[in-house]
Protein backbone atom coordinates (compact mmCIF):
# COMPACT_ATOMS: atom_id res chain seq x y z
CA UNK A 1 0.00 0.00 0.00
CA UNK A 2 2.90 2.36 0.69
CA UNK A 3 4.18 1.91 -2.86
CA UNK A 4 0.67 2.44 -4.27
CA UNK A 5 0.19 5.65 -2.26
CA UNK A 6 3.54 7.14 -3.29
CA UNK A 7 3.06 6.06 -6.93
CA UNK A 8 -0.26 7.92 -6.97
CA UNK A 9 1.38 11.08 -5.59
CA UNK A 10 4.28 10.87 -8.05
CA UNK A 11 2.03 10.34 -11.04
CA UNK A 12 -0.27 13.23 -10.14
CA UNK A 13 2.62 15.61 -9.37
CA UNK A 14 4.42 14.75 -12.63
CA UNK A 15 1.23 15.40 -14.61
CA UNK A 16 0.85 18.78 -12.91
CA UNK A 17 4.47 19.80 -13.58
CA UNK A 18 4.28 18.73 -17.24
CA UNK A 19 1.12 20.82 -17.70
CA UNK A 20 2.64 23.79 -15.82
CA UNK A 21 5.72 23.59 -18.07
CA UNK A 22 3.51 23.47 -21.20
CA UNK A 23 4.56 19.91 -21.96
CA UNK A 24 1.43 17.88 -21.17
CA UNK A 25 2.76 14.73 -22.85
CA UNK A 26 6.28 14.86 -21.39
CA UNK A 27 8.17 11.58 -21.32
CA UNK A 28 10.85 12.46 -18.77
CA UNK A 29 9.50 12.42 -15.22
CA UNK A 30 10.62 15.55 -13.36
CA UNK A 31 9.84 13.85 -10.02
CA UNK A 32 11.34 10.51 -9.03
CA UNK A 33 11.55 8.64 -5.79
CA UNK A 34 14.87 7.85 -4.27
CA UNK A 35 17.01 8.28 -1.21
CA UNK A 36 18.22 11.88 -1.29
CA UNK A 37 21.04 10.88 1.07
CA UNK A 38 22.59 9.02 -1.89
CA UNK A 39 22.98 11.99 -4.23
CA UNK A 40 26.78 11.71 -3.98
CA UNK A 41 26.78 7.96 -4.68
CA UNK A 42 28.65 7.39 -7.98
CA UNK A 43 25.96 5.11 -9.46
CA UNK A 44 22.69 6.13 -7.79
CA UNK A 45 23.37 9.87 -7.69
CA UNK A 46 23.26 10.28 -11.47
CA UNK A 47 19.66 8.97 -11.53
CA UNK A 48 18.67 11.71 -9.05
CA UNK A 49 20.52 14.54 -10.80
CA UNK A 50 18.38 17.44 -12.04
CA UNK A 51 15.27 15.88 -10.53
CA UNK A 52 12.75 16.57 -7.84
CA UNK A 53 13.36 13.66 -5.45
CA UNK A 54 10.70 12.17 -3.18
CA UNK A 55 12.21 10.50 -0.10
CA UNK A 56 10.38 8.83 2.78
CA UNK A 57 11.98 10.20 5.97
CA UNK A 58 9.62 8.86 8.64
CA UNK A 59 6.70 6.49 9.16
CA UNK A 60 4.38 7.10 12.13
CA UNK A 61 1.46 5.06 13.42
CA UNK A 62 -1.83 6.96 13.75
CA UNK A 63 -2.56 5.95 17.33
CA UNK A 64 -6.07 7.41 17.43
CA UNK A 65 -7.21 4.67 15.02
CA UNK A 66 -5.26 1.84 16.63
CA UNK A 67 -8.12 0.29 18.59
CA UNK A 68 -10.27 -0.79 15.68
CA UNK A 69 -12.37 -3.92 15.64
CA UNK A 70 -10.69 -7.22 14.92
CA UNK A 71 -13.86 -9.26 14.34
CA UNK A 72 -15.63 -9.32 10.97
CA UNK A 73 -18.28 -11.44 9.31
CA UNK A 74 -17.42 -12.82 5.89
CA UNK A 75 -20.03 -13.16 3.09
CA UNK A 76 -20.90 -16.73 4.16
CA UNK A 77 -21.78 -15.49 7.65
CA UNK A 78 -18.81 -17.00 9.49
CA UNK A 79 -16.87 -14.92 12.00
CA UNK A 80 -13.22 -14.06 11.27
CA UNK A 81 -10.67 -12.67 13.69
CA UNK A 82 -7.97 -10.42 12.22
CA UNK A 83 -5.60 -7.82 13.52
CA UNK A 84 -6.98 -4.32 12.90
CA UNK A 85 -5.49 -2.41 9.93
CA UNK A 86 -2.37 -0.35 10.52
CA UNK A 87 -2.97 3.35 9.84
CA UNK A 88 0.19 5.28 9.00
CA UNK A 89 1.26 8.85 8.55
CA UNK A 90 4.20 8.97 6.17
CA UNK A 91 6.54 11.96 6.22
CA UNK A 92 7.89 12.60 2.73
CA UNK A 93 10.52 15.04 1.59
CA UNK A 94 10.45 16.70 -1.82
CA UNK A 95 14.02 17.88 -2.48
CA UNK A 96 14.90 19.86 -5.61
CA UNK A 97 18.25 18.41 -6.71
CA UNK A 98 19.13 20.82 -9.54
CA UNK A 99 22.42 22.44 -10.49
CA UNK A 100 20.57 25.63 -11.38
CA UNK A 101 19.24 27.17 -8.16
CA UNK A 102 16.47 29.09 -9.97
CA UNK A 103 15.18 25.83 -11.48
CA UNK A 104 15.27 24.20 -8.04
CA UNK A 105 13.16 27.01 -6.57
CA UNK A 106 10.76 26.81 -9.54
CA UNK A 107 10.22 23.08 -8.94
CA UNK A 108 9.77 23.64 -5.20
CA UNK A 109 7.15 26.30 -5.95
CA UNK A 110 5.34 23.85 -8.23
CA UNK A 111 5.23 21.28 -5.40
CA UNK A 112 3.78 23.85 -2.99
CA UNK A 113 1.24 25.05 -5.56
CA UNK A 114 0.21 21.50 -6.45
CA UNK A 115 -0.52 20.45 -2.87
CA UNK A 116 -2.17 23.78 -2.09
CA UNK A 117 -4.59 23.18 -4.93
CA UNK A 118 -5.18 19.51 -4.14
CA UNK A 119 -4.69 18.17 -0.63
CA UNK A 120 -6.78 15.00 -0.69
CA UNK A 121 -6.06 12.11 -3.05
CA UNK A 122 -8.31 9.16 -3.84
CA UNK A 123 -8.57 6.87 -6.85
CA UNK A 124 -11.81 8.65 -7.78
CA UNK A 125 -10.26 12.14 -7.94
CA UNK A 126 -6.93 11.03 -9.45
CA UNK A 127 -7.56 9.94 -13.05
CA UNK A 128 -4.90 7.85 -14.71
CA UNK A 129 -3.49 6.56 -11.41
CA UNK A 130 -1.41 3.42 -12.00
CA UNK A 131 -2.86 1.69 -8.93
CA UNK A 132 -4.99 -1.44 -8.59
CA UNK A 133 -8.61 -0.16 -8.79
CA UNK A 134 -9.62 -2.57 -6.00
CA UNK A 135 -7.28 -0.72 -3.63
CA UNK A 136 -8.91 1.61 -1.13
CA UNK A 137 -6.78 4.72 -0.99
CA UNK A 138 -7.32 8.10 0.65
CA UNK A 139 -4.41 10.43 1.38
CA UNK A 140 -4.40 13.93 2.82
CA UNK A 141 -1.22 15.98 2.46
CA UNK A 142 -0.21 18.40 5.23
CA UNK A 143 2.78 20.74 4.86
CA UNK A 144 5.18 20.44 7.80
CA UNK A 145 6.73 23.64 9.14
CA UNK A 146 10.10 22.61 10.54
CA UNK A 147 12.16 24.76 12.90
CA UNK A 148 15.79 25.60 12.04
CA UNK A 149 16.89 22.99 14.57
CA UNK A 150 14.67 20.30 13.02
CA UNK A 151 15.93 21.19 9.54
CA UNK A 152 19.50 20.91 10.81
CA UNK A 153 18.83 17.47 12.33
CA UNK A 154 17.00 16.28 9.20
CA UNK A 155 19.73 17.22 6.75
CA UNK A 156 22.43 16.10 9.17
CA UNK A 157 20.90 12.61 9.15
CA UNK A 158 20.66 12.74 5.34
CA UNK A 159 24.33 13.59 4.84
CA UNK A 160 24.45 17.29 5.53
CA UNK A 161 24.02 18.71 2.00
CA UNK A 162 20.85 20.80 2.22
CA UNK A 163 18.77 21.39 -0.89
CA UNK A 164 15.60 23.45 -1.45
CA UNK A 165 12.88 21.19 -0.02
CA UNK A 166 9.37 20.83 1.35
CA UNK A 167 8.29 18.21 3.88
CA UNK A 168 4.75 16.82 3.93
CA UNK A 169 2.86 14.41 6.13
CA UNK A 170 0.74 11.99 4.07
CA UNK A 171 -2.26 10.82 6.12
CA UNK A 172 -3.50 7.99 6.20
CA UNK A 173 -1.80 5.11 4.50
CA UNK A 174 -3.60 1.90 5.49
CA UNK A 175 -1.72 -1.38 5.72
CA UNK A 176 -4.04 -4.38 5.94
CA UNK A 177 -2.70 -7.87 5.26
CA UNK A 178 -6.25 -9.29 5.69
CA UNK A 179 -4.73 -12.39 7.29
CA UNK A 180 -7.35 -14.39 9.20
CA UNK A 181 -6.02 -15.44 12.60
CA UNK A 182 -8.99 -17.50 13.74
CA UNK A 183 -12.60 -18.08 12.83
CA UNK A 184 -15.82 -19.75 13.73
CA UNK A 185 -19.53 -19.83 13.16
CA UNK A 186 -22.15 -17.49 14.51
CA UNK A 187 -23.37 -17.91 18.07
CA UNK A 188 -26.92 -19.20 17.67
CA UNK A 189 -27.68 -20.58 21.13
CA UNK A 190 -26.54 -19.79 24.67
CA UNK A 191 -26.77 -22.38 27.43
CA UNK A 192 -26.64 -21.11 30.99
CA UNK A 193 -25.21 -23.57 33.49
CA UNK A 194 -26.38 -22.75 37.03
CA UNK A 195 -26.25 -24.26 40.48
CA UNK A 196 -28.57 -27.09 41.34
CA UNK A 197 -31.78 -25.72 42.90
CA UNK A 198 -31.61 -28.28 45.74
CA UNK A 199 -28.13 -27.24 46.79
Amino acid sequence: MLVSALSLLLGQLNQYIHQADGNALGTVAPTVWGNIAQIDHPEIGTDLENKLVLTVVNVEEEKTLKNGTNVTRNPSGAIEYKNPPLHLNVVVLFAANYRNYETALKRLTQVLSFFQGKQRFTLQNSPGAAVDPMTELSLTMDLLSLSFEEVNHLWGSLGGKQLPFAAYRARLVVIDDRRVLDGGGLVREVTVVGRDATA
